[in-house]
């Protein structure tokens, strides 16, 4: 799931709270290290020189995150410099942390040139300290002490990089599959609304028709006259309701050549073309057929389109089913397959043409679902309400 750019902001810890903690960590170490002076018995040098190369020491970590380097270089001289007119790092546990915070600091912090250079200053100060305090054990601390805690900075260092670099790309990504849906729906909605205005030229043509005959049948006829009436305004009642509908510029120059608007009723026909294709397809209609608003029809025959597609294209070997049920105020629709690959392959966040049945099928204050069958496969549903014939009723 993708995260919000603000909420990714407050889960993460900001510049200025590292800083806080870099400067907890500085005086709990100077603490420390206080504390263990004025428990030692046997000092070498003044008193207030080993407290003042301590805090030295301390402070060099607080450029531990931004200048690696000079921290580590710092605390290493400081370490030297200890052991040769004081005490010396290994005799407080404290000054062992403060090396190791700075060779970790230079594995984590430094780009790579540096991070070797950085490196090869720690391993030269611990070997001078190591040989002044005990020439007999210098491999033990320059890698606990240095090269163990630089190669754990280094490695933390890479894996941070590499999750920076897939999260962006993830990103990245997620970006373009939000234009390229988007781009989806907004080609949707053109071929919609050239559609619509084809079923709209239909109904004003047949309007213009009857009332062209009806107009001739008043003398002679009334009652039918009365009944070209009634149809004239029925039709155009359905026209009106696809015109609330439109949006969008009608692009003129890639209208389709239709011979009749599609419809539910040509569901067989649509069916038979899939069973050609090689797809066996069942259909099953329960309910009264009863004439639906053309918009409803042209949605729900799309739908069926649309999902035999998908079926045809990713299930693989299989069979389908188209089951159409017409309920006193909604039309509902499944189109379910019992293909293996069917599930992966039609996800509406991976197919346009899914997405653009979801955002026709919403046109009409439905709901469209895609998604794995419970046997197996895959099925798309969709419900439609009929909001025009239950006012009607």
């Amino acid at each position: 799931m993708r995260v919000p750019r603000g909420e990714r902001g407050r889960r993460a810890l900001s510049e200025g709270d590292w800083r806080t903690l870099d400067r907890l960590l500085v005086a709990g170490l100077i603490a420390l290290a206080e504390i263990e002076l004025a428990t030692l018995d046997d000092i070498d040098g003044p008193r207030w020189l080993n407290a003042l190369i301590v805090v030295a020491m301390g402070l060099s970590l607080l450029l531990r995150r931004t200048r690696p380097f000079t921290t580590l270089v710092l605390v290493v001289g400081f370490g030297v410099f200890a052991e040769i007119v004081a005490f010396g790092p290994p005799d407080l546990l404290s000054m062992v942390f403060m090396l190791i915070a700075a060779t970790y600091s230079m594995g984590a912090h430094a780009e790579r040139r540096r991070s070797f250079e950085g490196i090869a200053v720690g391993v030269v100060g611990v070997t001078i300290i190591a040989a002044l305090f005990d020439p007999g054990d210098i491999v033990f601390p320059v890698v606990l002490f240095v090269i163990a805690p630089w190669l754990t900075g280094r490695a933390l260092r890479n894996h941070l990089v590499l999750t920076r670099e897939l999260a962006e790309k993830a990103e990245q990504l997620a970006h373009q599959r939000e234009q390229e849906e988007q781009r989806a729906v907004t080609a949707e909605r053109r071929r919609i609304a050239r559609e619509l205005h084809d079923v709209l030229a239909h109904n004003l043509s047949v309007m213009v028709v009857q009332a062209s005959g009806g107009g001739r049948m008043v003398a002679r006829d009334p009652e039918r006259a009365a009944e070209v009436a009634r149809l004239i305004e029925s039709t155009g009642r359905d026209a009106m309701v696809e015109l609330r509908h439109m949006f969008g510029a009608v692009r003129r120059d890639e209208g389709e050549p239709l011979d009749g608007p599609p419809s539910l009723a040509r569901v067989e026909r649509l069916a038979q073309r899939a069973r050609d294709a090689g797809l066996p397809v069942e259909v099953i209609v329960e309910g009264e057929a009863e004439p639906l608003p053309p918009g409803v029809d042209l949605a729900a025959y799309r739908v069926v389109q649309e999902a035999l597609t998908n079926s045809y294209k990713h299930a693989g070997p299989a069979h389908a089913r188209v089951h159409i049920r017409y309920e006193p105020h909604e039309l509902l629709l499944e189109v379910s397959d019992d293909g293996v690959g069917a599930g992966e392959a039609g996800d509406l966040g991976g197919g346009h043409g899914l997405v653009g049945m979801k955002e026709r099928v919403a046109l009409y204050g439905g709901d469209l679902e895609a998604g794995r069958a419970r046997g197996g496969g895959f099925a798309v549903r969709a419900k439609i309400p009929l909001v025009a014939r239950a006012v009607a009723r």
